[in-house]
């Protein structure tokens, strides 16, 4: 009998089955395309689905009760680097695995963090909306150089290890990392980074980059005590998760000088609601973004690919990679 995934990304069933296919010696399945889906018609596929493609929109969420139908269930495959719509305590109850595509975005993720670090320095959207205008403030930009500045990295994961990578030729002063787990020297002299604890490294830092995933332990890390321990000067880029940041703290510490700007990606309403915190600074060193540091279309074709490639050695029984249960 042939397998069955239920695909609920975007995406049309006879490309996810050929980029499946990739993979040699398949053994028979069958693509069901579930993205337009009611919820009821969702929960239904679930129960006679052997995997599922999840939805790198996050429109469709994975609950206890979604999965609670599952009778063959074995992965949960996610097409992107978050999954905090997915119940993975519930899957992991039910015996299912849930992956993700750690590191698929990670080049895309670091390029876009420190074009806004470079962007911040060098206020570089006042520069053109100002000229733009027809002003010529050619001596009231006041841009900086990276080169001798200190950078904070939040998080030493993939995205954080490819930002400390392609700062190195800017020639820093220092490259700070504070995570949970301190890196064994040998990575840290490769990196050129020094580990420094959360209080030395929001003091020190000229601009401080967020790269950690999620937890109870971590949610606004960035809080008005952070905001105010950070210099003056100091500028803040959130690339990771909406909730590291008390939004209403950070809009507040700009609009009154407490740092000097931040470069945002992400949110904690998506879509951005009008009654975002932020949306209420006039600053032209707090730039915004729709959630896509990680969206070139470089970084999506490793995701879908690293997906498909997962889906497949689920489907012939090989080892998984990227599990997160």
């Amino acid at each position: 009998m042939a397998k069955i995934v239920f695909s609920l990304a975007p995406l049309p069933p006879e490309i996810v089955e050929l980029l499946i296919r990739q993979s040699p010696d398949m053994p028979d399945f069958q693509v069901i395309a579930g993205h337009d889906m009611p919820e009821e018609a969702v929960k239904k596929n679930f129960a006679r689905a052997d995997v599922v493609l999840g939805d790198f929109t996050f429109q469709h969420k994975i609950t206890a009760d979604t999965v609670s139908a599952a009778k063959n269930l074995k992965l949960i495959q996610q097409p992107s680097v978050g999954y905090q719509h997915i119940d993975v305590e519930a899957c992991t109850v039910r015996g299912i695995k849930v992956a993700n595509t750690a590191g698929a975005n990670a080049v895309s993720v670091a390029e876009h963090t420190i074009a806004w670090g470079l962007c911040l320095l060098k206020n570089m959207f006042h520069a053109h909306t100002s000229t733009r205008s027809g002003q010529w403030e050619q001596m009231n930009i006041k841009p900086a150089e990276l080169q001798g500045k200190v950078w904070g990295i939040v998080g030493l994961g993939y995205i954080g290890r490819m930002v400390a990578e392609r700062l190195q030729p800017f020639r820093l002063n220092r490259i700070l990392y504070y995570d949970i787990l301190r890196q064994e020297p040998s990575v840290e002299r490769k990196l050129g980074v020094e580990y420094a604890g959360m209080a030395e490294l929001l003091s020190q830092a000229d601009v401080i980059s967020l790269h950690a995933p999620l937890t109870e332990s971590n949610r606004a890390i960035i809080n008005q005590s952070a905001l105010n321990a950070m210099k003056p000067s100091a500028y803040l880029i959130n690339v990771a998760r909406a909730e590291l940041v008390d939004e209403q703290a950070l809009a507040e510490a700009i609009r009154r000088g407490t740092i000097a700007g931040a470069g945002i990606d992400v949110f904690s309403e998506e879509p951005i609601s009008s009654n975002n915190p932020l949306l209420g600074v006039e600053s032209e060193k707090l730039l915004f973004s729709p959630h896509v540091a990680g969206v070139t279309d470089e970084g999506a074709g490793r995701i879908i690919n690293m997906a498909a490639a997962n889906i497949a050695r689920q489907l012939k029984r090989e080892k998984l990679v990227s599990l997160v249960n």
